[in-house]
């Protein structure tokens, strides 16, 4: 049952983080520029959508486990969510924060 309370916290988190930017941890330290930079880029929405797979992913589990009659499998997979799900977004969310290169058209 502790495994749904997550998923569930793990989807609640994603949709704060969607709609309140400024949870995301470093968010505050970032200058005026790699704010805009994230907002524009999508780093609330990419925060969001990792959350919410973390937290589907361990409902999976959840019900995976008990299907198999097998509830080590809902807990390891809480654990391994979590663990890779953190590691993206730290990885992948400083991406978010430079400018995207824009391909100009000439005449």
């Amino acid at each position: 049952m502790a495994s749904i309370y997550v998923g569930l916290l793990f989807i609640g988190i994603g949709i704060l983080v969607k709609l309140f930017p400024n949870l995301i941890a470093g968010y505050n330290n970032l200058s005026h520029k790699e704010k805009e930079n994230a907002l524009t880029n999508g780093l609330p929405t990419f925060a969001f959508i990792v959350s919410g797979m973390m937290g589907l992913i361990i409902f999976a589990g959840h019900y995976l486990g008990l299907w198999m009659d097998m509830p080590s499998v809902g807990r390891n997979l809480l654990i391994i969510s979590s663990l890779a799900g953190s590691v993206i977004l730290i990885v992948f969310g400083n991406r978010f924060t430079v400018k995207k290169n824009s391909i100009q058209k000439t005449k």
